[in-house]
């Protein structure tokens, strides 16, 4: 049974390996290598202002990029030939936009940056918009060894980053090489990314329309994944920051590893012509609820091998909030498959559904409860917004399943 379960799966399996090899290489230099030295060089204070920066960039031009990845992918495939320059379009209109964005950050958002941090910090702004549509390509064709090799360049950037961050001391160098050089891969090693640059096709104005209501999407989901370092740095300085980010960091990357697990996941329900049925949302009930119960386990135990290897001067202050933090995370990365799923099977307002439940309880409760109760009720709130965010998903699935026939 066995083999016969891993001969019909093989092609995914294999997918899957070359993916996560690929994002777990280009973490471990992250998580290991440079954001200890960027911690231990900047402090808790500084540490905590470069996390609130990097809450815009995931906000803004990680939400666009993410939006016209999904938006290409869900296209018919004829589409998917023609359409590379509508994408472009959009991407090139937010760096265009990022301009005055990053400096009403530098001027208002209370922090300091000189000009060489805020110069490479737009064109961070900018890589990572680029970046995180770039390896649609790969989703596409289905190539995932160069998906792993792509993962190995923004690795390999993220080491000469941290060399040179460690001798200028301009934060954002540290992550801008490693985003730019696998912007550059992809676009130099495979045509389609060139083809049609910046010419729109016949289409542009449903495919824009879509696009916005992914964008919208992506926004409110980005938005509360990153909120918690912009209310936080308000309402309770720049350490909180640095000690919730920590909490959350392994949830974190192991959402971050869901990335092209979702991508190969989507590439193949791209090609799947069979329905969505009861029998398909129980098992889909039953093993989310399963992963949240392992994987936060697995949060809290690697959070506290984190705390005790990579910061031990934050151990204390961070070891309280593991179990909160890593639910939260793991809720979220759970509920962000499922969204997946339910892209391809079902109406695309109904991410916005699931995220807009998310945004007001989280905006609803999050924000009053930090007020009253510090960094331990911001904690407990957002793990129940998560939890909505996964009811609310799971609930929609369950509707769509009993509209169309079983798988």
């Amino acid at each position: 049974m066995i083999r016969r379960w891993i001969g019909k799966y093989r092609a995914q399996v294999g997918d899957s390996i070359w993916s996560i090899a690929g994002l777990v290489l280009m973490n471990a230099l992250a998580q290991i290598l440079l954001y200890p030295i960027l911690a231990s060089r900047l402090g808790e204070h500084d540490y905590g202002d470069l996390q609130y920066l990097m809450a815009y960039v995931n906000i803004v031009t990680v939400s666009v990029g993410c939006a016209a990845n999904l938006g290409r992918m869900t296209q018919p495939e004829k589409s998917r030939a023609e359409n590379n320059g509508d994408y472009h379009v959009l991407l090139l209109a937010v760096a265009a936009l990022g301009l005055p964005f990053v400096f009403l950050i530098r001027r208002f958002g209370g922090v300091r940056m000189d000009t060489p941090t805020t110069v490479c910090y737009y064109l961070l702004f900018v890589a990572m918009a680029f970046r995180y549509y770039a390896d649609v390509s790969y989703k596409l064709t289905l190539r995932y060894r160069r998906y792993f090799l792509y993962y190995l360049c923004i690795g390999v950037g993220y080491v000469i980053g941290t060399v040179l961050f460690w001798y200028t001391g301009i934060w954002p160098l540290g992550i801008l090489i490693g985003e730019a050089l696998g912007v550059l891969y992809a676009y130099v090693g495979d045509g389609t990314l060139r083809r049609r640059f910046l010419r729109p096709s016949p289409l542009f104005g449903s495919v824009t329309k879509a696009l916005l209501l992914l964008c919208i999407s992506e926004g409110v989901s980005n938005l509360i994944l990153n909120a918690d370092r912009l209310i936080l740095k308000f309402m309770l300085g720049s350490a909180a920051v640095t000690v919730y980010y920590l909490a959350t960091l392994v949830g974190k990357t192991m959402s971050l590893l869901t990335l092209p697990l979702n991508g190969v996941l989507l590439g193949h329900l791209a090609r799947y012509e069979g329905g969505f049925g009861k029998r398909t949302a129980k098992w889909l009930t039953l093993g989310s609820l399963l992963s949240i119960v392992i994987c936060t386990g697995a949060c809290v135990f690697g959070g506290w091998l984190m705390l005790l290897w990579l910061y031990p001067a934050e151990y204390d202050a961070v070891l309280p909030f593991l179990w909160a933090g890593g639910l939260a995370q793991v809720l979220y990365f759970t509920t962000s498959t499922l969204c997946v799923i339910l892209l391809r099977f079902a109406h695309k307002r109904y991410q916005l559904y699931v995220n807009g439940a998310f945004a007001l309880c989280f905006f609803g409760a999050g924000i009053p409860i930090a007020y009253r109760y510090g960094l331990w009720g911001f904690a407990l709130a957002t793990v129940g917004a998560n939890a909505v965010r996964w009811t609310v998903a799971i609930c929609l699935g369950w509707y769509t399943a009993f509209k169309t026939k079983d798988l």
